[in-house]
């Protein structure tokens, strides 16, 4: 699945909303579980990565020009 670059970034702010709005209960509720640090962990992980890989590709496609 190939997002336009637009979408790509509508979807980006809403997850990092997403992220944003779950500071609060992760402040107040799960400051001690192990399990949601190694959710965030992983995704942040996963996201990060990704968007190495699109950079990258991003770079390919610029030198191809």
């Amino acid at each position: 699945m190939k997002l336009s670059p637009q979408r790509a970034a509508v979807l980006h702010y809403c997850m990092a909303a997403v992220w944003a709005f779950l500071v609060i209960p992760t402040l107040l509720f799960w400051k001690n579980s192990v399990l949601w640090v190694a959710a965030m962990s992983l995704y942040a992980n996963f996201v990060g990565h990704l968007s190495a890989a699109k950079a990258s590709r991003a770079e390919q496609e610029a030198e191809k020009q």
